[in-house]
């Protein structure tokens, strides 16, 4: 019995640790999306934000936050603001890919904030 919870600990640590640096990678690519708007390169903006789309991605495959089918507001404040976090990228890229830095910009640094939100939240 005792070797079964040690086990079961030892092998969630990684993939805690993993959703960790997941989410970090996201963060910080975030930032650099908009320290690269800031200067003017929407593709810079591009690049970093679809970077941070696919640590994110990596991340809701170790640890995926699912709706109930009525769900009901507040309850499940992971997964609605990660929902806002994946919206905004995709307005985000597709404002980059149309030359738009300065929305694309507006749009990363919501994502950030609801990101941010999402890592404070139950």
């Amino acid at each position: 019995m005792t070797y079964g919870i040690a086990m079961g600990l030892a092998t969630s640590i990684p993939l805690l640790h993993a959703e960790e640096n997941h989410g970090k990678n996201a963060s910080e690519h975030l930032q650099e999306a908009i320290k690269s708007g800031k200067e003017g390169s929407a593709k810079g903006v591009l690049r970093h934000t679809e970077e941070a789309r696919k640590e994110l991605i990596e991340q809701n495959k170790d640890h995926p936050y699912t709706h109930l089918q009525k769900p009901i507001y507040g309850e499940h404040q992971k997964a609605e603001h990660d929902k806002e976090v994946f919206e905004e990228i995709e307005e985000a890229i597709e404002e980059a890919k149309e030359g738009h830095t300065q929305e694309a910009v507006e749009a990363v640094e919501r994502a950030s904030v609801h990101l941010r939100e999402k890592d404070q939240s139950k």
